[in-house]
């Protein structure tokens, strides 16, 4: 088949491309040295840039109050210390070697119940609670004893104890005792009392947990065990129901098979003609 013959569609596809386009070469040119500003600098003012305003972000702004208020009660502080002498104080008067501090004392709290609580301890000379200057009780008094013996008791027996639905914290006067001790409100003090006593009870219970939890765990497997032999038991007691169930069915149904045969056997007993009367 000629493709003369084609379609002029069909002629189309395969008629060749034009050649391409014949460019001349390119020619390279030369790069232009770059010698920086140098050359410029006599363009531009010689005025200088104005300096940068600073500026104070909130958190910085932040800081820097807090740093200014700790410097300034530091400075308060000091003169405070300066003037501290618990001897001096005119309010601190007694046996301080009989003085037992209480603390976290609940502000429902009387002198005369405090009394009563730590007389327990032995005879108490006189209670004093501490008030501010507006007559509100502050939560920490002071209690005399008679004998220093009574003192030693009541700080190993009295700490925790339990007022008005508050666990109160027992320590010796300390100011007119320890030589450069300092308040609490100076930056000094003993701190949270209770929390090195309760860390070392956690740290000897411990081991006492991990036996019960071992002890706790030997028995669930006690009762697993009691638990799987009674449900085999159940088992063996449900198994032998069952076949004294069948056998006792059993029974029956041969009873019943054999009413029904000798039921038939008279059935046809009564069918059957007899040849006596016949006859």
């Amino acid at each position: 088949m000629s493709a003369q013959g084609l379609p002029a569609h069909i002629l189309a596809l395969f008629t060749p491309r034009p050649p391409p386009q014949h460019l001349p070469p390119q020619v390279s040119r030369t790069k232009a040295s770059v010698a920086g500003f140098a050359e410029y600098v006599e363009c531009f003012a010689k005025e200088k840039a104005p300096k940068r305003e600073p500026w104070e972000s909130p958190k910085e702004r932040k800081e820097r109050r807090m740093s200014v208020k700790s410097e300034e009660h530091k400075k308060d502080l000091k003169k405070l210390i300066e003037k501290y002498d618990p001897h001096k104080d005119p309010n601190a008067d007694g046996d301080p070697f009989k003085t037992l501090f209480v603390a976290r004392v609940s502000y429902d709290t009387t002198e005369k119940k405090l009394k009563r609580e730590f007389e327990a301890f032995g005879s108490v000379k006189r209670v004093k609670m501490v008030y501010d200057q507006k007559g509100k009780p502050r939560g920490y008094a002071f209690i005399e004893y008679e004998h220093e013996r009574d003192l030693k008791t009541s700080y190993k027996q009295g700490d925790g104890k339990k007022i008005d639905g508050r666990r109160v914290m027992v320590d010796v006067e300390r100011g007119r005792t320890v030589e450069g001790w300092l308040p609490r409100r100076l930056g000094g003090g003993r701190g949270p009392g209770r929390e090195g006593k309760s860390k070392k009870k956690k740290a000897a219970e411990k081991p006492k947990d991990k036996d019960r939890d071992r002890d706790r765990d030997r028995g669930d497997r006690k009762d697993r065990d009691g638990g799987k032999d009674r449900d085999r038991d159940r088992g063996k007691d449900r198994d032998e129901k069952k076949d004294d169930r069948g056998g006792r069915d059993r029974d029956r149904g041969g009873d019943k098979k054999r009413d029904r045969s000798k039921s038939r056997d008279r059935d046809r007993d009564a069918k059957r003609p007899r040849d006596d009367k016949r006859q």
